[in-house]
């Protein structure tokens, strides 16, 4: 790579079967800060600094995208919510079963020291809560301890 740019991701986009539902579920359920929203299109919820969720309809993604859709197996990839204290990864998991996600792990101590649960949000999309207690973000935001 030339020049003085780096790499970053800025948006994750989910193809959502219903962009209201989605919406509803990552800001009222998870608390993600709404940013922009065109009704029944597309909805950007803000997922950390300088980082965008865009929750897209579906149908309207194969125009810029090609062909997508849903199967049925679980779209192959999860989010993941590392957060500070143990006993987060518990509330974390019951505040998206309170929004509408689907149990795939309850909170679980696992053999690399941690704890994690998943979930799976109302279009299937999975979500990794986790404890790790090695995990650090710097200053300068390098991530270590993974």
């Amino acid at each position: 790579m030339t020049g003085t740019t780096i790499p970053r991701i800025t948006a994750i986009t989910l193809g959502v079967r219903d962009v209201d539902v989605a919406a509803r579920f990552y800001t009222e359920g998870l608390g993600f800060t709404p940013v922009s929203r065109v009704d029944g299109e597309i909805a950007f919820v803000q997922a950390g600094p300088g980082l965008l969720l865009a929750l897209w309809n579906v149908a309207s993604m194969p125009g810029e995208y090609g062909d997508v859709g849903f199967g049925a197996l679980a779209p192959p990839m999860s989010l993941g919510h590392n957060v500070s204290e143990v006993g987060q990864v518990d509330a974390l998991y019951r505040r998206a079963l309170a929004a509408g996600a689907t149990s795939i792990s309850a909170p679980t101590e696992r053999e690399w020291g941690g704890v994690s649960a998943c979930v799976a949000d109302p279009d299937g999309f999975r979500w990794d809560f986790v404890f790790n207690p090695a995990f650090a973000v710097d200053a300068d935001g390098r991530v270590s301890g993974v």
